[in-house]
Formats: C-alpha cells, sequence, structure tokens
C-alpha cells in the first residue's frame, strides 16, 4: 500500500528492490544517480554507490534467493518511506529476515540519489555464521 502525497515517480525504487531480488546488480546500478549516497544506521556513514552494490553483492553471493515483504509505503514530495523486511535463503542454510525503514530520496532524472536506512544489525549476524 502507498500513500501519495506526492507527484514524483517512484518506479526506480521498485527497480531497486526487483533488482535486488534478482541478484542483478548492473540493473541495480542503473537505479542510483552518479553522486548517489547511502546511509545506514549499522556504521553511521555516507557510502557511495560502489561500496553500495559491493555489499549488496555480498548478500547476493551468499542467498538463493531474496525477497522484500510486507512494503508500505508513503511518498512526500522527492521522498519515499519504505517499511519492508527483506528475507533470504542462505546458502548455509540458514535464513535471514531484516525489518528496516528506509528513507529514499529521488531526483528530478529519476533516479536515486539518497537512501537512509535503519534496521537491527544483530538481524544480519546470520551472514557471518556457519552452516552446522
Amino acid at each position: 500500500m502507498t500513500d501519495v502525497l506526492s507527484t514524483t515517480d517512484f518506479g526506480v525504487v521498485d527497480r531497486m528492490f526487483g533488482a535486488i531480488e534478482k541478484g542483478d546488480m548492473d540493473e541495480l546500478r542503473t537505479c542510483f544517480a552518479p553522486n548517489a549516497l547511502a546511509w545506514q544506521n549499522r556504521n553511521e556513514k555516507d557510502l557511495d554507490v560502489d561500496t553500495v552494490i559491493a555489499i549488496l553483492s555480498r548478500l547476493c553471493a551468499l542467498s538463493t534467493a531474496r525477497a522484500y515483504e510486507d512494503r508500505r509505503s508513503t511518498a512526500v514530495g522527492s521522498q519515499l518511506f519504505r517499511q519492508h523486511t527483506l528475507t533470504a535463503v542462505l546458502r548455509s542454510g540458514r535464513q535471514l529476515r531484516l525489518p528496516a525503514m528506509m528513507r529514499v530520496e529521488v531526483d528530478s532524472d529519476g533516479l536515486v540519489a539518497r537512501i537512509e536506512e535503519y534496521y537491527d544489525s544483530r538481524a544480519t549476524d546470520v551472514l557471518a555464521e556457519k552452516a552446522e
């Protein structure tokens, strides 16, 4: 469900999530503006697109399937606020379940200019665990 308080086209956000679900990092890269930045509460630093792609490439390498579930969005101006749960089936046999809240800013070219993401980093501990 999306509440709309904006005239901005947020299709790029759906493309971004779809690319991650498919593991298509080339498609993901096309979603970002050249100088886009992403901030995560885990490290409280702005990350450039190359770093974001590297992090998500690692997630894709460690998993066989990914899905963004329970998506709820509110659009305000050029910003989309999205709450979702990222789930992934890991090659270790374990499951990742990562509830998150994100603010995505889309620029005038329709590309992602900035992301701010909030999640409990303990949920990602499963990525470092070895299969038993």
